[in-house]
């Protein structure tokens, strides 16, 4: 028998959010928690904007290549890094909703996938912990 993160058997599910999924340095430092926390009887999710997901069987792609393309364009002609994908970041809430992670870990989220506005206003209301692990400095 195996005790949750607070105690009794129930387990705690996980999201990690992250530019990328299984690429990249902080691509697999997401997919190697991913992978130690379903060892460990966690339920866990990555949801990722960019590429393809490799070595995670449980990921949420976040947008598609034309908010991709869109975003940057936003960014570089108005200079709105982070607030383009505002669709694909209310269709990821609903995946968030749906999911109910106990938990929720950022780790990279520029890359023209995310409205932060957008996400950090869920992120407030959703009462749930959130940890923010700073890669790049």
């Amino acid at each position: 028998m195996s005790i949750g993160l607070f105690g009794g058997n129930i387990k705690m599910k996980v999201l990690q959010i992250n530019t990328v999924c299984g690429r990249g340095s902080t691509g697999r430092i997401a997919t190697d928690i991913h992978k130690m926390l379903i060892e460990r009887g966690y339920k866990s999710v990555i949801a990722y904007g960019r590429g393809e997901a490799l070595n995670c069987d449980n990921a949420i792609k976040i947008g598609n290549k034309i908010d991709f393309y869109n975003h940057a364009l936003k960014t570089r002609l108005l200079d709105k890094h982070g607030f383009g994908s505002k669709k694909a970041t209310k269709n990821f809430i609903d995946n968030i909703i749906n999911y109910n992670p106990d938990i929720i870990h950022l780790h990279n989220i520029h890359g023209y996938y995310l409205n932060i506005e957008i996400l950090f206003n869920f992120l407030k209301e959703c009462n749930k912990p959130v940890v923010w692990t700073l890669h790049d400095c």
